[in-house]
């Protein structure tokens, strides 16, 4: 059975840290269990919450793990990890075309392949384009004529062109290195762009309508 509430000090984990971009081992450092839902023949559901460490960096990890109980015997349901957060719900509004390689560019980062991440990025922000009506020209001219149009204000453009330049050099550049850091940063430069134009956006226009029909 599940432990009671307790110091879980010697209970190791493997998580995967977005600080140390790895896979790393993690250990419990203290735990809640509630039973309120479990009947006196030992059925029911359990719900632990988890507070852990990276053994590395030291960040904190904080999950909730939902378990069935079957006659004294459980099964794990559902796991879900609250922080740190490595999930953009505004993902979930992009098209297909800028989902995937926004999906490959974190696999890259996460494998430590730094070159090909912002390699995915700058295809990222070629099918943001493409997406909005941008389908002749270069990349260049591509995000200067939706920044003329309106759909990218300047700061984002002046990020998209930068992010497109990092791409190129991780594509084409032998002298120039492309490090961790300036593969985060695109991976979050995307990200924003992609929670701007496809949820940011989205939401204030609603709001508008909402307030238009009170």
């Amino acid at each position: 059975m599940i432990k009671e509430e307790k110091n879980k000090e010697e209970i190791k984990e493997m998580n995967f840290c977005p600080t140390c971009n790895s896979v790393v081992e993690t250990v419990i450092v203290y735990s809640y269990i509630s039973k309120n839902t479990v009947n006196p023949d030992l059925c029911g559901h359990v719900t632990e919450v988890l507070l852990s460490k990276c053994l590395k960096c030291k960040n904190p990890f904080l999950k909730e793990k939902s378990f069935q109980i079957v006659e004294g015997d459980e099964y794990l349901n559902s796991e879900l990890q609250f922080f740190p957060n490595t999930e953009n719900e505004a993902i979930k509004n992009c098209p297909e075309i800028v989902f995937n390689p926004y999906k490959e560019a974190l696999k890259c980062y996460r494998a430590h392949a730094y070159d090909a991440c912002v390699i995915m990025c700058r295809k990222g922000i070629e099918a943001i384009c493409i997406d909005k009506g941008e389908i002749k020209g270069s990349l260049a001219a591509k995000l200067k004529n939706l920044n003329s149009k309106g759909i990218l204000e300047n700061t984002l453009y002046k990020w998209a062109n930068e992010l497109r330049l990092i791409g190129n050099d991780g594509a084409h550049s032998h002298d120039q290195i492309v490090n961790q850091q300036d593969a985060k940063e695109a991976v979050d430069f995307f990200d924003a762009f992609i929670t701007y134009l496809y949820h940011l956006v989205n939401q204030y226009e609603e709001l508008i309508k909402r307030r238009k029909n009170q």
